[in-house]
């Protein structure tokens, strides 16, 4: 049902290409606020040469420019904010169909699945944080500035969920809906969509303190997971939701070194081990999917291997 509306159509495959590429070029135009920003800085401060700019690129650090880590996340969704809207005025005047469709085919966006999605995921991520704290809390350092913490959680929740929401929107509604429209294949939209989303993250600080394989194979797996998700429940409010919970957890309550989210969060640590990472995301995954399985009365997971077919009756406008 999630690609009917995308399959009637009638769409030229090419145009989904475009779509991505127009998505990159919005991306790369809401850079200019950071990079002004960055050039105003060390303009205005001898000290800050290639070098600190190179500290930054490796640990996006914004106060080594003397930014607040709450302005420099603003900062970094803007480079969202834009490659959203022009994804939204692409899909606008080329595309046949309605950018609500690359949410839901259904008249109304479900917000109580977003919002089940968020506080699940929160839940899930919090108690395996307490647990992984009470055995090496030495690891841990607790940090609290009321005048940076509250605006980092007003910023948090109202523009963060810009950058996981155009993401959410271009990788598990865009490209999945697009490579379901060439391939009629829900594995392989599957597939090349959570192959493209560890290859945007080829860049993450992250990836170079902690090594190619483990982390790609993170966010390749995450990538699976909100692509099962999206896939087994026809729509995108429940990947929204979790997307939101997983990056507002990491900005308010715990941060690390190299993290490509730097923010004045309530625990900070220098290091983690990437592999137990994975281990306990695959473990919070599976316990997700069994959850909603049972909630949503979805349908077997099989069907995630099921070629994709036209079905005029199901279509939702």
């Amino acid at each position: 049902m999630f690609f009917q509306s995308v399959l009637k159509s009638e769409e030229f495959p090419l145009k989904f290409l475009f779509g991505t590429f127009v998505f990159l070029i919005g991306y790369f135009i809401g850079q200019i606020p950071l990079t002004l920003a960055l050039y105003l800085k060390m303009k205005g401060n001898s000290e800050l040469g290639d070098d600190a700019l190179s500290s930054f690129i490796n640990n996006p650090n914004f106060e080594i420019f003397g930014i607040s880590s709450n302005i420099g996340l603003i900062l970094l969704v803007c480079m969202f904010a834009t490659a959203l809207a022009g994804l939204y005025i692409f899909v606008h005047y080329a595309h046949d169909f309605s950018f609500k469709t690359l949410i839901t085919p259904f008249e109304k966006i479900n917000f109580s699945k977003i919002l089940f999605g968020f506080g699940f995921w929160m839940l899930l991520g919090i108690i395996f944080e307490a647990i992984n704290y009470f055995r090496f809390s030495d690891q841990y350092a607790f940090h609290l500035e009321w005048s940076s913490f509250l605006p980092l959680v007003l910023v948090s929740l109202f523009i963060l969920p810009i950058q996981t929401t155009a993401e959410e929107i271009l990788f598990r509604g865009y490209i999945i809906q697009g490579v379901g429209l060439i391939s009629k294949s829900r594995l392989l939209a599957l597939i090349l969509s959570s192959i493209a989303f560890g290859a945007i993250h080829l860049s993450n600080p992250e990836i170079s303190k902690y090594g190619m394989g483990v982390m790609q194979t993170y966010y390749i797996s995450a990538g699976l997971f909100l692509g099962i998700m999206t896939l087994m429940d026809d729509s995108l409010e429940l990947a929204i939701g979790v997307h939101a919970a997983t990056n507002i957890f990491g900005a308010v309550f715990m941060s690390y070194e190299s993290s490509a989210i730097q923010t004045d969060s309530l625990f900070k640590t220098q290091t983690i081990d990437p592999y137990m990472v994975l281990y306990a995301f695959i473990f919070q995954a599976i316990i997700f999917l069994a959850v909603c399985k049972y909630k949503y009365a979805w349908d077997s997971f099989n069907k995630l291997i099921s070629t994709i077919e036209i079905n005029s009756d199901e279509i939702h406008t």
